[in-house]
């Protein structure tokens, strides 16, 4: 079995369920040991277990509040400590809402722009001291196409995704030096959850393992291949 990230570790926020732990299941099967968060402490086990079935590298699971900075730092540091290096960071974690403008509340701002910016900022601080003693190290963000277009209904998730592109891209400029990658994907609308066994995709929609493709081309890239903001789009026929 082809296993280009045989040895190294991930840490993916949002590991639990849906896209992050689809990306999960790719990144294990490439041979990574990961440490998967979720502030669902009890899902994040369940998935933990049924990833452990499914490959020969570790699964550590940490229940952990992306928008918390103690939360973020204590993760890497048990990650350090488990297995003495971070190598990817796949800052996945995030949430919408469906609010006008007119009508959202600051509470719903301050939690999507907290979760998806700001735990996005918070996760790739923590991580940096190690990836630059290191000397390298690759930070993946799970943007959106709301990241590069707006959205009438979703203000605010579009600021947020273009908070955590703009800083992506920023952050690439900091870190070059040190060997480090930053990339974001942009994908279009996502099947979450996946269907049901026996269930047809729907139509026109990207699913969970398209995203876990693509988290896998570009964290298995060389250390000298830059990849800028991905885009992606499901495709309905017929």
């Amino acid at each position: 079995m082809n296993q280009p990230l045989n040895g190294q570790t991930a840490i993916i926020t949002g590991g639990g369920s849906g896209i992050g732990y689809a990306i999960s299941s790719a990144l294990l099967a490439a041979g990574a040991n990961l440490v998967i968060t979720s502030r669902n402490g009890a899902r994040l086990e369940q998935a933990a277990g049924q990833l452990r079935q499914n490959g020969n590298a570790e699964v550590v699971a940490i229940t952990a509040d992306v928008r918390s900075r103690d939360d973020a730092q204590r993760v890497a540091g048990l990650t350090l400590a488990r297995f003495g290096r971070i190598d990817m960071l796949i800052n996945n974690s995030g949430l919408g809402v469906g609010d006008l403008a007119i009508d959202l509340s600051e509470e719903n701002w301050d939690r999507v722009m907290d979760t998806c910016a700001k735990g996005t900022f918070l996760f790739s601080q923590a991580v940096l001291p190690a990836m630059q003693a290191q000397r390298r190290g690759v930070i993946l963000n799970i943007a959106s196409q709301a990241a590069l277009n707006g959205y009438a209904n979703a203000s605010v998730y579009c600021a947020a995704k273009f908070a955590v592109v703009g800083f992506a891209k920023a952050l690439q400029e900091e870190v070059r030096p040190y060997g480090i990658r930053v990339h974001s994907l942009c994908p279009g609308l996502v099947q979450v959850p996946p269907p049901a066994t026996g269930e047809a995709p729907r139509p026109g929609w990207l699913q969970v393992e398209d995203l876990a493709e693509q988290a896998l081309f570009v964290l298995s890239r060389p250390p000298h291949v830059h990849l800028d903001s991905i885009g992606s789009w499901g495709l309905s026929f017929g």
